[in-house]
């Protein structure tokens, strides 16, 4: 009898597993926003955006290493108006970043640590002067984003997986995995910036979320957004921004 169960185990746990990818599939599909929507998921602390992928062909870090300040995600709209980075975004999201924002908040996100542009400008660098306040800073997130492939199949990937990046080993260039570090500050949305940008690739205040492993604006890191890793220009993307912890007492 104890064998049987132990069968029986084994046989649902065979199924289970086979069924998994489709179960994600099933979830995943069943929280897409609508046009012009915002999905928000208080149980898996998540908000997804509807996006689509363009080719900013031309502008910094694009198939080419540089200095970036402008998201490789973000809006359309900004501010009451056209996002001012709209054109440098590699997944442009249909709603405005404002949306974004109240978005994150419900979902308990807190921004701890925001600056307008130009007072981000004041307080640029690293130097001797420099103190934990010179860093944006709120609570961590994760970024991903996922689509259909032609055969159907749902494809997701973290937001790093799409760059690399240069560290310099002496005097030697070392090309290494993107490592950010991504916190929701919301200065773009608390500031009214209007550059649409979500996730910056330095710790920029234009945006809501950056990578603040360095002080404001500078040094930045140097990265490159592989396009050949994202779908054709023209596909409908998602991109999932997940909450992961909070400074909150």
């Amino acid at each position: 009898m104890t064998s049987f169960y132990r069968t029986c185990s084994i046989l649902l746990l065979m199924v289970t597993a086979s069924l998994a990818p489709q179960i994600a599939n099933a979830q995943r599909a069943a929280s897409l926003p609508k046009p012009g929507e915002v999905v928000v998921d208080q149980h898996r602390a998540e908000i997804i955006l509807s996006a689509k992928v363009q080719f900013p062909e031309g502008k910094p870090c694009i198939n080419e290493y540089g200095e970036r300040v402008q998201a490789f995600a973000g809006c359309s709209k900004a501010a009451g108006g056209d996002a001012k980075m709209a054109g440098y975004f590699v997944f442009l999201v249909d709603v405005p970043t404002e949306a974004v924002y109240d978005g994150m908040v419900s979902l308990g996100c807190k921004p701890k640590v925001h600056y307008s542009i130009q007072e981000g400008k004041n307080r640029s660098g690293l130097k001797e002067s420099t103190t934990e306040a010179d860093y944006l800073q709120g609570d961590p997130v994760v970024l991903s984003v996922f689509w259909k492939d032609e055969s159907g199949k749902w494809i997701e990937k973290p937001y790093q997986h799409f760059a690399t990046e240069i560290t310099m080993l002496g005097e030697r260039e070392i090309e290494k995995p993107w490592t950010p570090h991504f916190v929701f500050h919301g200065s773009g949305a608390l500031h009214s910036s209007g550059t649409g940008c979500i996730a910056c690739p330095c710790d920029c205040p234009g945006g809501i979320i950056a990578d603040n492993r360095m002080p404001i604006y500078d040094p930045k890191p140097r990265v490159k957004f592989d396009m050949s890793k994202a779908p054709a220009p023209g596909t409908q993307v998602y991109v999932r921004i997940r909450a992961v912890s909070t400074f909150a007492e």
